[in-house]
């Protein structure tokens, strides 16, 4: 037991990193369900402009980049194993239904900022949004981190948290790139 609370996971634990990003993406999807009554109740207010910021950077910048992250380098370190590349192949294709989602949500959000709120069409985007990456999160989670905890050696993670490091910088373009 410690006084102090655990620190995030950092690059030199890719696979925690990618799960902590999971449990943020997990939580702005709460905060999107939030947004929706919020509105309702209160208008385009500076809570809900502020919420709406937050969503558009986070997942234009981090949820991006997170994608990168697996289908550059995890993915491609994971895809020899027989029993993993049809839920990789799955897991892709859902990447590409996520970003569609994310697409009609993000004009929305963005909408919203130039006052203009369209309560159904919001509803609508974020719903499906939502429930996609909760089951996406899931399978990440259960299936492919649970296996590439077995699959990947020091060597393989170490690649994994550098690349993924420097995709983060300015600039950034990963080793494997």
């Amino acid at each position: 037991m410690s006084l102090l609370e655990s620190t995030a996971p950092d690059f030199s634990d890719p696979l925690g990193l990618l799960s902590a990003c999971h449990q943020r993406m997990l939580g702005f999807c709460e905060l999107l369900e939030r947004l929706d009554p919020w509105l309702t109740a209160h208008g385009i207010d500076k809570d809900a402009t502020d919420s709406a910021q937050r969503l558009l950077r986070y997942f234009n910048t981090a949820g991006e980049l997170h994608h990168q992250d697996e289908e550059i380098d995890l993915f491609p370190m994971l895809s020899n194993d027989d029993a993993l590349k049809s839920l990789i192949d799955r897991l892709r294709a859902e990447h590409r239904e996520l970003e569609q989602h994310w697409a009609a949500l993000a004009s929305e959000l963005e909408g919203l900022l130039k006052g203009r709120h369209r309560q159904a069409e919001l509803h609508n985007a974020l719903g499906p949004f939502c429930a996609a990456y909760r089951r996406h999160i899931h399978d990440e989670e259960h299936e492919l981190l649970a296996q590439a905890k077995s699959l990947l050696d020091r060597e393989q993670l170490r690649r994994l948290g550098e690349s993924m490091a420097a995709r983060r910088r300015p600039g950034g373009v990963s080793p494997t790139e």
